[in-house]
């Protein structure tokens, strides 16, 4: 059960720093100043990695429930 509480965990992450970049740059408008485009990259990988990891996480998961 530990790739499902990677993949939760991976996913929460991403989902927070989509939140932060989402605050800095559309709601205080301070996207110059706080390089948003580092943010807003780093968020995608997050992102991505939380998409590579699930299919680990579902295929661990069938062979637990298939057994």
């Amino acid at each position: 059960m530990i790739p499902g509480i990677t993949s939760t965990l991976i996913f929460a992450a991403a989902c927070a720093s989509a939140g932060i970049t989402v605050l800095i740059g559309n709601d205080l408008g301070n996207c110059a100043q706080n390089y948003c485009t580092e943010f807003e990259t780093a968020t995608a990988m997050a992102f991505l990695s939380w998409f590579t990891a699930l299919p680990s996480f579902l295929l661990n998961f069938w062979s637990l429930a298939s057994r």
